[in-house]
């Protein structure tokens, strides 16, 4: 099914059918070819990488889907897989692959933490975004998706006072806002890009819950304004579309007009 014979040709056509929203088939095919990969009893190491590749995008997908069970157990799945590759590489002296990057680990534990929300499960979910954010400390939407995980499960943010300081530290290291193919981003150094509009609407999502304490809600507010700010002075030609790479070619002395970036 699905030309099963090349998995590589397979994980290619279901990543895009993700993209295009096509969810159903794309869930389809990644489970299948996951069933097929697994029945593989000796697998190279490249076979594996793209085992992993293939649990992960499916990962991913069930989660869209809101299919929190079948999302954890391939989570879980992943993690196995994971461990495995490791003890194949070093009895093989390979170098390790792309997938072992710290973002896709991180996003790894964001997407088994988002399950086990979806799950009504908090300290589960908490320990797994802990870790996330441990691998990729202050990233902002990660510190914001464990506050929205204590107000739909908990349904008050009550006692979240380090939570909300790590959700503010975030906000202080991720840079300024850039605008990068006509969206606007954060793209802190080593980082993943993230929309800063819907990060800014979640974070107002937050703020507007009746729980939150009065000194955390106006910190975040003036977190918020200071971003709008800088949204308004790029769209008004006040501000570089990238002020680090304005201010880095400022001290080459370079004659450029940084407003095109």
């Amino acid at each position: 099914m699905f030309g099963m014979s090349d998995p590589e040709q397979v994980i290619t056509q279901f990543e895009r059918y993700a993209d295009e929203g096509r969810l159903e088939i794309a869930e389809v095919m990644s489970t299948e070819l996951v069933q097929r990969m697994l029945e593989e009893k000796s697998r190279s190491v490249q076979t594996q990488e793209l085992l992993i590749r293939t649990i992960r995008s499916n990962a991913s997908i069930l989660l869209r889907r809101n299919k929190f069970s079948l999302c954890k157990n391939s989570c879980l799945l992943l993690r196995k897989q994971r461990k495995l590759i490791k003890k194949m590489i070093k009895k093989s002296n390979q170098k390790k692959p792309q997938f072992f990057d710290i973002n896709a680990l991180a996003n790894d534990y964001v997407i088994l933490g988002c399950a086990e929300i979806g799950l009504k499960h908090y300290f589960r979910a908490k320990k797994s975004l802990k870790i996330a954010n441990k691998l990729r400390p202050a990233d902002v939407e990660t510190c914001i998706i464990i506050l929205e995980a204590k107000i739909s499960i908990k349904g008050t943010l009550k006692n979240s006072n380090s939570d909300h300081k790590k959700l503010i530290k975030a906000l202080d290291n991720c840079g300024p806002v850039i605008l990068d193919d006509g969206k606007f981003v954060f793209q802190p150094k080593g980082y993943l890009k993230k929309q800063v509009n819907q990060l800014v609407l979640r974070i107002e999502n937050i703020c507007n819950h009746n729980s939150i304490e009065n000194n955390f809600k106006n910190e975040l507010k003036k977190k918020i304004g200071i971003i709008n700010n800088q949204i308004m002075e790029i769209t008004e030609g006040k501000r570089a579309a990238n002020a680090e790479l304005a201010e880095a070619m400022d001290k080459l002395d370079a004659k450029t007009d940084y407003y095109s970036y």
